[in-house]
């Protein structure tokens, strides 16, 4: 009984999963040839008709009584003759609605139709027409429609326009858009499903006949070859018989059935040995590519490249045998460059580097161990290449392949993973990994020039950047301080050099790209931070005079460049004043982070005001407002004791900050938008100004805490205490003082920022005599707090009025 059931199972899985496909595709590729032929139908009638429209409309003369007689019987035999021939059979072509009247149409080239929708021939006159070698020749003969006189009418032609063909098939042979997923359904997806069926039946078949012990294991395996190669003979039949997709899906289908059996074959009945099993199923691979190459299919070719690289894998193995697997994989990837160079297949290169990409990851979690890093390396550098080879093709044969570009960006990240790759490899070995990071240096710069990428070359700067610095960083070995210091410094002029190269080739007269600015600030911004750095945990001592000397180093490039390239100079120059600022803090031991990114906020702000990027704006800001925040907490720190008040490197700072701020004001001045332009120059010039009142505020508590500390190391507690008012009382008068400024440089400028300013500082210092002196201040100081503020507060009343007379008078002469 199991084995009827098994037997009709397998009937029925053969009738629904096989022959409806077939029978569905056969049907499908049927109507496409009809369509065909209908279209060709078509297009010769349309030919037709514009050539009849070409002639001119004649009306043969009437013939004469006297060969009236000859012509008329010469006439009607012809149209009995042609009248006794059968018509000629309807193109196979033709198909007929249900239920719709027939139309008919002309059998031959020349035929017209009659009122009853039978074709019939134009008569013609046998002498008029025995010498005209085509109709159209026999249409313009004078004497072509000799006939009775009875029956003969002008003949015109209508004026015929292009016919309406939109619902027959194309020329090409492709369905209309209302067919096609009809066309979709029975030629594709029932076939997909027919397969898988097919598939899914003869696997529940085969296993019953093992489960009842039908077939011994060496007929198991024979069948299932048999099965394979009947798939790939069954599947190129149809190819040659026109069923292309059908027969290629076959063919894919026998690949699968036949790597199945030599699994099978190896693993589940060890009937051959490991060598036999893989070099049979590379037999297989070598088929399908053949194949794939062949049709130009790739779909086959992709298949054959999964076998490929799963091959290890189900031949299987416990030994580590990493040589043999990494030059497999790369002859595979060679053999997927070859198949992109012949038909620029992006689907191939793409899932080419995935598998090789997975199968040495594979082999990394299960076999490796550090003892393998170098020589890991340098296989992976092989595949790398290739991947390469196949962006550089893939990049040539854009036209061919839509996919293309997309497929080579995609490659683009196997140089990344493979600098990961090779920094895991590498750890920390000294030696291997600075040559390796100089390597990688030369060989990005190379390839950003040739493929026209300069943006690219930043990428490369942080890439390799970031983990030489944290080598540097936690050096430990003496005898590679030296070593690691020219790494740096090699590594900064090869990108100096790139940057050079790619800009040599430029017109001096065109802009900078954006990329250079941003490569040259990054590209000097690299060196001093590293080597500062490193000597701050090693050497402090050093990093003024190295400062100084790469200050000095990037002017004398501004200078070189000044003729050559006079905005890439600026960007030196910039970058000089930056570490040249941070060197003499450095050497006065401060505030040299802030000095640094003040000026370097300066020279991007003025970079964005001559360039028009606006982006480059809120990078300059934002680097003046983090000096700005760095400066204020140097001020708010107690100095030193015995610290000159104004000869000291925090002055020197806030000179350096609010000097920057102001000159960017100034420039920003001429700025032409007048949206970003006048916002830009107040809040510099506010904030300069905020920094001086809190620079001198710094200031004042410097020199009558010195008096304090003075006077309690004396023994003189009173003479601190009084030292606390007075600086008390000097704050408020020197802040009142500043705000009479404001209002009379607001006045003389016409500028009524800062005259806002002042009243805002009246109002701070009214409102801190109120609170805080009157209540805390003795007397004298109470007294002298009060006095010195209203003095100036009526000062600045008088200012006010001042502005007031004059503004009236002004008004008052121009009427």
């Amino acid at each position: 009984m199991e084995i009827l059931i098994g037997l009709v199972f397998l009937g029925a899985s053969l009738a629904v999963a096989f022959v409806l496909p077939v029978l569905s595709y056969l049907r499908a590729s049927k109507a496409l040839q009809r369509a065909d032929a209908l279209a060709r139908d078509v297009q010769a009638l349309h030919a037709e008709i514009v050539a009849l429209r070409a002639t001119p409309p004649m009306t043969a003369a009437p013939p004469t009584q006297s060969d009236a007689g000859p012509a008329r019987a010469a006439w009607v035999a012809e149209v009995r003759d042609l009248a006794a021939t059968p018509p000629p059979p309807m193109p196979t072509g033709s198909i007929e609605a249900p239920g719709e009247a027939t139309l008919a149409t002309p059998s031959r080239v020349g035929d017209v139709l009659d009122e009853r929708e039978a074709p019939s021939p134009v008569p013609t006159a046998a002498p008029a027409l025995m010498g005209a070698s085509t109709p159209i020749e026999a249409a313009t003969s004078a004497a072509a429609l000799a006939a009775p006189a009875d029956s003969l009418r002008p003949i015109s032609v209508p004026p015929i326009g292009e016919p309406d063909v939109s619902g027959l098939p194309k020329a090409d042979g492709r369905m209309p858009t209302a067919d096609s997923l009809e066309e979709r359904i029975g030629a594709r997806w029932l076939l997909y499903a027919g397969i898988g069926s097919l598939v899914l039946g003869l696997s529940y078949f085969i296993k019953f006949a093992f489960d009842n012990g039908w077939v011994s294991e060496p007929l198991r395996v024979a069948t299932g070859l048999a099965a394979g190669g009947a798939l790939l003979w069954f599947g190129q039949r149809f190819v040659r018989q026109g069923l292309a997709f059908f027969g290629h899906a076959l063919s894919g289908g026998g690949l699968v059935v036949l790597y199945v059996a030599i699994y099978a074959a190896l693993h589940v009945y060890g009937l051959i040995a490991p060598p036999l099993a893989f070099a049979a199923m590379l037999a297989v691979t070598a088929l399908g590519t053949w194949l794939a190459d062949r049709h130009r299919v790739q779909v086959l070719a992709a298949l054959s490249l999964l076998g490929a690289f799963v091959t290890p894998v189900l031949v299987g193995g416990s030994e580590d045998r990493q040589l043999f697997l990494f030059v497999y994989n790369a002859l595979l990837l060679a053999g997927a460059l070859a198949m992109v160079v012949r038909h620029a297949w992006a689907g191939i290169a793409v899932l080419a580097y995935a598998l090789a990409v997975l199968m040495s990851a594979a082999w990394a979690a299960t076999f490796y161990r550090p003892a393998l890093g170098l020589r890991t390396l340098l296989l992976l550098t092989v595949h790398l290449g290739i991947v390469i080879g196949m962006i550089i093709a893939l990049r040539r044969q854009r036209a061919r392949s839509s996919l293309a570009i997309p497929a080579s960006w995609v490659l683009l990240s196997a140089p990344l993973l493979y600098h990961a790759a090779a920094l895991w490899l590498i750890g920390r070995s000294q030696g291997t990994f600075l040559v390796y990071l100089l390597v990688a240096t030369v060989a990005g710069l190379s390839g950003t020039y040739h493929a026209g990428w300069r943006w690219a070359r930043t990428i490369v700067l942080v890439l390799v950047m970031l983990p030489f610095a944290d080598w540097l960083q936690h050096l430990a070995t003496p005898r590679w301080y030296a070593a690691g210091i020219v790494t740096a410094i090699a590594l900064y002029l090869l990108h100096l050099a790139g940057q050079w190269r790619d800009l040599s080739d430029d017109d001096p007269a065109v802009p900078v790209p954006l990329s250079e600015l941003v490569h040259t600030h990054a590209t000097g911004a690299f060196l001093p931070l590293t080597l500062y750095a490193f000597f701050a945990e090693h050497a402090a001592w050093w990093n003024a005079p190295i400062l100084t000397g790469l200050a000095l180093w990037n002017l004398a490039v501004a200078a070189v460049l000044r003729v050559r390239m006079p905005v890439l100079s600026s960007q030196f120059v910039a970058l000089g004043a930056s570490i040249g600022a941070v060197a003499v803090s450095e050497w006065f031991e401060g505030p040299l982070v802030a000095i640094g990114w003040a000026i370097e906020g300066a020279a991007l702000g003025h970079t964005a005001l001559r360039s028009r990027h606006r982006w480059l704006d809120a990078g300059a800001v934002g680097l003046l407002i983090l000096s700005a925040l760095r400066l204020i907490d140097a001020l708010i720190q107690p100095m030193a004791v015995g610290t000159w008040p104004i000869v000291n490197t925090r002055a020197f700072a806030t000179l350096v900050i609010v000097g920057a701020m102001a000159w960017l004001a100034a420039r920003a001045n001429d700025d032409p938008d007048p949206v970003a332009g006048p916002p830009v120059r107040h809040g510099l010039i506010i904030g300069a100004n905020v920094l001086a009142i809190a620079w001198i505020s710094a200031e004042i508590a410097l020199v009558f805490g010195e008096r304090a500390y003075a006077s309690s190391a004396a023994g003189l507690p009173a003479g601190a205490a009084r030292a606390e008012l007075a600086q008390q009382v000097a704050l408020s008068v020197a802040w009142a003082l500043y705000a009479v400024g404001l209002v009379a440089a607001g006045f003389r400028r016409g500028y009524a920022p800062a005259r806002y300013l002042a009243i805002a500082l009246f109002a701070l210092t009214i409102l801190k005599v109120l609170t805080k002196d009157i209540a805390e201040l003795d007397r004298v100081y109470r007294m002298l707090s009060v006095l010195g503020l209203g003095a100036l507060l009526v000062a600045a009343s008088y200012l006010y009025q001042r502005m007031a007379v004059s503004r009236d008078s002004t008004e008052s002469a121009s009427s």
